[in-house]
Formats: structure tokens, C-alpha cells, sequence
């Protein structure tokens, strides 16, 4: 057992059921540990929860944000944060959105991961129509795309979200055109 398991698991059950169903109990009957074992990893379930949090913010954005930027085309850069986005855990987000909130903690690492990913799409949108009020447009839709799809209900498939910020990007693109 690593810690990642425990925050792999959280993932699971927040993709499987609401924000409410993350507690320690249910974490440790999903993995099948003691809450002995749990302690073993975590001082206390407020820690848990900080390192989760900081764990999602990391996996689901920080490394995938730092991967496109190595991308030095801009167009092929937003290609790749589309297959990022289409394979986010969308009903875990979904889970984490509805947590936000209600609980301040959850509101800024949901707000720090929304306003990194607007960054980066604003980035490669500026690199392509110049910095601007239209290109910053774009970022904004694109993150409102992939916002309202996490909070559809039921979920639908992701190539739903792919149609829709490919749509986007397609109109960015004649946009650009002379």
C-alpha cells in the first residue's frame, strides 16, 4: 500500500458517488485497510484531505499544464489540453466541484486548478490571435465548456466535451485567418 493508493481511491469513490462519501471509513473499506493502516500514512483525515487536495491539483493539472507548455505549436498545444480535458476523472471533478462549495479549502484548490487551466489554454489562444480580449474569450469559453460538462447530469461521453472544444477551437482558428 502507498499513499497514492489511498489518494487513487478517493478518486474512485468521489467518481462513484458525491463529495459526501469521502470519509475515512468508506476510504478504508474500499482499499480494505484498518483505519490503523490509514494512520500509518496520515496524521489525522484534515491531512488526509490537504494532501489529497494537493495531490488532484498536481496530477490533473500542474503536470499535464507543464506537458502541453513543452509543446512549442500553439495549435498542437490546444490539441493536446483537449485529449487532457476528455481524460480527466469527470465524475470525481464533478464530485470536487459540488464539495467546493460548501467548504473553503475545496474552493481554493478548485479555483487554483480552474485558473491554471485557464492559463495555459490563454497562452497558446494568445499565441495564436495575440494577446487580447478575444483570445482570452476563447480560453474563458473553453473552460466554461469543460465546467458545464462536469456538471451535467447524468454525465455524458466525453466525446461530447471533444466535439464541443474542438468546435472551439476550429472558430478560433478561422478566426485567426486573415
Amino acid at each position: 500500500m502507498r499513499r497514492e493508493d489511498y489518494f487513487d481511491a478517493a478518486i474512485e469513490l468521489l467518481s462513484s458517488n458525491d463529495y459526501g462519501a469521502l470519509k475515512q471509513a468508506q476510504l478504508c473499506a474500499h482499499l480494505d485497510v484498518t483505519t490503523g493502516s490509514f494512520y500509518n500514512y496520515f496524521a489525522s483525515w484534515a491531512q488526509f484531505r490537504k494532501e489529497f487536495l494537493e495531490n488532484w491539483l498536481e496530477r490533473q493539472t500542474i503536470r499535464l499544464v507543464a506537458t502541453a507548455r513543452l509543446e512549442a505549436s500553439p495549435v498542437r498545444r490546444l490539441e493536446m489540453l483537449i485529449e487532457f480535458a476528455c481524460g480527466l476523472p469527470h465524475s470525481a471533478e464533478s464530485s470536487i466541484r459540488g464539495w467546493a462549495h460548501t467548504d473553503a479549502e475545496v474552493r481554493s484548490v478548485q479555483a487554483t486548478v480552474d485558473y491554471q487551466r485557464y492559463l495555459v489554454v490563454v497562452e497558446a489562444t494568445s499565441a495564436i490571435l495575440g494577446a487580447s480580449a478575444v483570445a482570452e474569450g476563447f480560453a474563458r469559453t473553453a473552460l466554461y465548456c469543460l465546467v458545464g460538462y462536469q456538471q451535467t447530469v447524468p454525465l455524458p461521453e466525453p466525446d461530447t466535451l471533444r466535439w464541443g472544444l474542438e468546435r472551439i477551437l476550429r472558430e478560433l482558428l478561422a478566426t485567426s485567418e486573415p
